[in-house]
């Protein structure tokens, strides 16, 4: 075996450790903190596949630049070494393989876009209206307002959001959904939230002095439960200032 084999099968030997390794450490994490929702399992599921098809890639890196800096550094001989010449073998199998990478994680994304979005159709709707610097929802089907979102668990719910003043970004982290009200024009999210409980939400778009502020909350139950709150809502709250500054009347 000529010693540039020698080297080249040194060096694949260490990638093809270095990588199966590094798959296994990341094959199984969950990169979103929260999923609670349908979208955010595929936005989850997505990430782990970008995760593991990279870490071959950052070891074909690493592994080339460490062994030649390693095997190949210069000892006090500062002259040119020897040409190298270029491999068609190895460009094509180079290409081929990205070729196969980039098509495969475009069809992959495209079917997965397609599944967050979904069929236009919806279990339960909400109007979403944002404003400096606070939220209103209201549920057209029961006539009910609220600070508020309350969405049913396991139902496709349609959100459709405005804005009264400048553009505002509605993000749900535990939801992998976020979208933008743009005022004078109509936004529209669906999500299908999988567990039940409380999750936060916050404007996602620098909207003025008060955008650190502008915080929403999220109550995911059972539809009974959901009913339940619908047939009884909370009082308005009236203690929001008014969009001029000044106080509400006493």
């Amino acid at each position: 075996m000529t010693s540039s084999r020698r080297h080249a099968w040194i060096a694949a030997a260490a990638w093809t450790v270095l990588s199966i390794l590094g798959i296994v450490l990341v094959a199984g994490i969950q990169v979103l903190p929260v999923i609670a929702s349908r979208e955010a399992e595929i936005e989850n599921s997505a990430f782990i596949l970008l995760t593991v098809l990279s870490v071959p890639v950052l070891m074909f890196v690493v592994v080339g630049l460490a062994y030649s800096a390693l095997r190949f550094r210069a000892n006090g001989d500062l002259e040119d070494g020897p040409p190298i010449h270029g491999s068609r073998g190895f460009q094509a199998v180079w290409l081929g393989v990205s070729f196969v990478l980039v098509i495969g994680l475009f069809g992959y994304g495209a079917v997965g876009l397609i599944d967050i979005r979904g069929a236009q159709v919806s279990d339960f709707e909400v109007q979403v209206r944002a404003e400096q610097w606070v939220w209103h929802f209201e549920y057209p089907s029961a006539g009910v307002k609220s600070k508020e979102l309350h969405i049913p668990v396991g139902e496709r719910v349609h959100l459709v959001i405005n804005s009264d003043d400048v553009i505002h970004s509605f993000w749900v982290p535990a939801f992998g959904i976020k979208q933008d009200a743009v005022p004078g024009h109509p936004t529209q999210i669906y999500v299908t939230a999988t567990v039940a409980g409380t999750y936060p939400g916050l404007c996602a778009e620098l909207c003025g002095f008060g955008h650190t502020d502008m915080h929403l909350t999220v109550v995911v139950s059972e539809r009974s439960a959901l009913e339940d709150w619908l047939n009884h809502p909370p009082p308005p709250d009236d203690s929001q200032p008014p969009p001029d500054g000044s106080e509400p009347p006493r």
